[in-house]
């Protein structure tokens, strides 16, 4: 095992990265009742540095995988269930890690007199760990958190067929640090006082453009996170009680020859916050609806 201080680098590095890999899996649509869209992809994550608190920035890099599978189903015209999974790789770490299972409710959608519609939906679930992985290990992506989010989107779509989203949300963490974790950094810091995994809240600005054959979007996103530990180069402590905060901008093209089925491209990159990675994501994916 490397010392704790490498460790905490190794995992500061991949904080965020499920999360980067599709702003989250809530979007301000719904499949309707009986379709199911599955979504396989590959994302290639690399950072060259970490933006720590007080805008400090520490020359670390990071280099991995992530290969994602994404699933929503319409319950009904109102209701779509959406699962999530995640399978990691790095140079040093393999393996299945986080995922969620979440519920989107439209109780809105209503027509604007020349101004095409608008719609309100509401959604929640929970993010949670589907392996017993190690997050304390280098090369772990997840934290083996649980999260519990709330969301409220709010979708204009214009006649001119642009649309623009507005999402805002809360997430709270129900994960706590473990003893023998808390106890392995107390042998390298003996006064290590932890800190709980801190809730967090985002907000996500969306512009796009959907068709019959093709789909385009461009998104900017903050997370804030109150409290929590910071990252400090060479200070043993656990990554999962930093308080992470971001701002991320990104885009994505979709393209479908029959309507059935498609591939995209997409990317994110973080522009600067706090204890997190500027991490560059580029994503390669397929959709197939049924």
């Amino acid at each position: 095992m490397p010392g704790l201080s490498t460790i905490t680098v190794a995992l500061l590095c991949v904080l965020i990265t499920i999360d980067i890999a599709a702003q989250g899996p809530l979007d301000g649509y719904l499949k309707g009742k009986g379709v199911l869209d599955l979504a396989p992809s590959i994302s290639f994550n690399s950072a060259k540095s970490i933006a720590g608190a007080g805008g400090q920035t520490f020359d670390v890099g990071y280099k991995g995988s992530l290969l994602g599978l994404f699933a929503e189903y319409g319950l009904s015209e109102r209701i779509d269930v959406v699962g999530t999974a995640a399978y990691v790789f790095t140079s040093s770490q393999s393996g299945l890690q986080d995922g969620g299972l979440f519920l989107k409710y439209r109780p809105v959608y209503t027509q604007l007199a020349g101004a095409g519609r608008l719609g309100l939906l509401v959604a929640s679930g929970l993010g949670f760990p589907l392996a017993d992985y190690e997050p304390t290990s280098s090369g772990a992506l997840g934290q083996r958190a649980v999260i519990l989010p709330a969301r409220l989107i709010l979708q204009w779509e214009m006649p001119i067929g642009l649309f623009f989203n507005l999402t805002g949300g809360y997430n709270w963490r129900f994960d706590r640090l473990r003893e023998q974790d808390v106890a392995a950094v107390r042998k390298e810091r003996p006064d290590y006082q932890p800190t709980q995994p801190a809730d967090f809240s985002t907000v996500l600005f969306k512009l796009g453009f959907p068709s019959a054959r093709f789909y385009l979007d461009t998104w900017l996103e903050w997370q804030h996170t109150h409290g929590g530990n910071d990252y400090v180069p060479g200070i043993p402590d656990l990554p999962q009680a930093f308080g992470v905060s971001f701002t991320q901008i990104g885009g994505t093209v979709y393209y479908s020859e029959t309507g059935k089925s498609g591939f995209y491209l997409s990317s994110g990159y973080i522009l600067g916050g706090r204890n997190v990675s500027r991490i560059l994501r580029l994503t390669a994916g397929m959709v197939f609806k049924f």
